[in-house]
């Protein structure tokens, strides 16, 4: 009885990582999709609706590569360890304190931000403090390399370290300066008249009501204000802004009259 020979079939060789190519070819992709915004922002018939697909493709490449990116900083940066059994207890409450420090400052920014929003050059406070919190992250960052470089070793626990540090420490300084700014300001209130440019809602089931004004240096600045006050407001009206000073200097808000005629 013959035998048959079988030829041994080589196995396709899988990368560990690989996540280079998949990360620029997304980037790309993002990329391609900002051209159609850039030709077509500005326009307001139908060609308005010529980004939207490409926003969209854009949209969905963006947060693909955010799901992907533990993975695609493990292929820049090769962890020392994959995945750790049994970690130091410091380094446990690094991450686990990683962990409370993002979700903590994230609560504290939503009972803020609408405080953010109605202060005079409220967006430029935030990125200046939330940079701040940046320049803190990177010096905790250098001491926790230096003192405990072990917290860095393991793959997860290098990413939501690294994570929870930055974003938690960018929302903490953008929203504590906020806080100081408008709970230690000058008691002393002044009142404006301003003429609303447009009048706007924001949301789906719980709506923000807002509207835009100019200010005395030309700035273009978004108040939330009352559903109320809102539907008696109609844009190019005047409304009575009343505002205190405060204490890092950024005007905050304080109330909102609807001129009578």
């Amino acid at each position: 009885m013959s035998k048959r020979k079988y030829t041994a079939t080589k196995k396709k060789k899988i990368e560990p990582f690989g996540m280079k190519k998949e990360f620029y070819k997304r980037l790309l992709y993002i990329g391609l999709c900002i051209i159609p915004l850039v030709l077509f922002g500005d326009e307001k018939g139908s060609l308005r609706l010529v980004p939207l697909p490409f926003f969209l493709i854009g949209m969905y490449n963006l947060l693909l590569i955010i799901s992907l990116s533990q993975l695609i900083i493990d292929d820049f940066f090769p962890p020392k360890v994959l995945f750790e059994k049994v970690a130091k207890p410091f380094d446990k409450f690094i991450y686990y304190f990683s962990f409370a420090l993002f979700f903590i400052s994230l609560v504290f920014l939503i009972f803020e931000i609408r405080k953010i929003d109605n202060t005079i050059n409220g967006t430029q406070l935030f990125w200046r403090a939330g940079f701040v919190g940046i320049a803190l992250a990177i010096l905790v960052t250098i001491i926790l390399k230096i003192t405990n470089p072990s917290v860095y070793f393991e793959s997860k626990r290098r990413y939501v370290v690294h994570f929870g540090i930055f974003v938690g420490l960018f929302l903490l300084t953008s929203a504590t300066a906020n806080f100081i700014n408008h709970f230690y300001a000058k008691t002393d209130e002044f009142c404006k008249n301003y003429t609303i440019l447009e009048k706007g809602t924001s949301g789906s089931r719980s709506k923000a009501h807002f509207i835009r004004i100019i200010t005395e240096n030309n700035i273009e600045e978004r108040f939330s204000i009352q559903k109320a006050l809102y539907n008696e407001l109609t844009e190019g009206s005047e409304i009575e802004i009343c505002m205190i000073k405060g204490k890092l200097g950024y005007e905050y808000a304080t109330k909102f009259n609807k001129l009578k005629n």
